[in-house]
């Protein structure tokens, strides 16, 4: 191309050059020749991931053998269940030997809670063992098995794993009578009503203290201290304020004071309120 232009009142005619690079066409054309064969790559690329895949063929024995494998997976988890019920059933039985719920009268070690039999697993187990030692301290009839103790309690969430139940009991509340408190024996004694309670250790709940009718207690070296009542054989009476205020005067030992004095249920479950109790020290 030519260019004319005025320059000093002369006429200049100079010749244009178009600055082109040798490369550029040859660069369009390997960038569309690239391109021309990355679509050729991604359609073969295509067309082989609708191709399907043929690998192993699965034959009868292999999905017998995997169905044996789950039933025998199965099995092994009965036998576990199975053999845990089992040894949770033995403690069971022993706990609740020498229990008779159809004797008149009952004499518990209260040192041994009665656990249920036919529990699942050992948190369920034990949460009723703690309701057993609850309902025996009040002179109630426990739960034997652990159909008897789902039957009185709320049942339907039974297929929800880990569900724990709880009975509703009957709020108590403590007596607004002073209890005392032995210090150098460790228990705490009360007096209401011309009945006498007793209190001591991991104790739920206080128990009556009766003694026989017979004025006759010379010679007693039995320890009765663990021993609970629900009925007596024989006849037997309450504690006299007397007796009591002797008692608290003396500060028998709990092993001296069972010589005499047996427990029997508290079935109204009268409470005391030990944050109120009045400290007798020893001399």
């Amino acid at each position: 191309m030519f260019s004319i232009k005025k320059k000093n009142d002369k006429v200049v005619i100079t010749k244009s050059t178009i600055p082109t690079s040798p490369s550029t066409g040859r660069l369009l054309a390997k960038s569309l020749l690239d391109n021309i064969k990355l679509q050729s790559e991604l359609e073969q690329v295509k067309s082989e991931s609708q191709t399907p895949l043929v690998g192993s063929p699965i034959t009868p024995d292999m999905v017998k053998s995997h169905v044996t494998v789950e039933k025998q997976m199965e099995q092994t988890r009965i036998q576990a269940r199975v053999s845990t019920m089992n040894s949770l059933d033995v403690k069971a039985k022993l706990s609740q030997e020498g229990y008779n719920p159809n004797s008149r009268f009952m004499i518990r070690n209260n040192n041994v809670p009665l656990s249920p039999t036919g529990a699942p697993n050992q948190k369920v187990m034990d949460q009723i063992t703690e309701e057993n030692v609850v309902l025996m301290s009040h002179g109630k009839k426990p739960y034997l098995t652990y159909t008897e103790w789902t039957d009185v309690g709320d049942s339907s969430n039974l297929d929800s794993p880990g569900a724990e139940f709880r009975k509703f009991v009957e709020p108590v509340l403590a007596s607004s009578t002073v209890p005392v408190y032995i210090s150098a024996q460790d228990y705490f004694l009360m007096y209401e009503n011309d009945i006498c309670y007793f209190l001591t250790g991991k104790m739920a709940v206080p128990s009556i203290l009766k003694r026989s009718s017979s004025e006759c207690v010379s010679g007693q070296t039995v320890d009765n201290s663990s021993i609970l009542m629900s009925k007596g054989v024989g006849t037997y009476r309450n504690m006299s304020k007397s007796e009591y205020n002797d008692i608290v005067a003396s500060q028998p030992s709990v092993a001296d004071l069972f010589r005499v004095y047996i427990q029997f249920c508290n079935n109204d479950a009268i409470l005391m309120d030990v944050s109120k109790a009045t400290t007798v020290w020893s001399d």
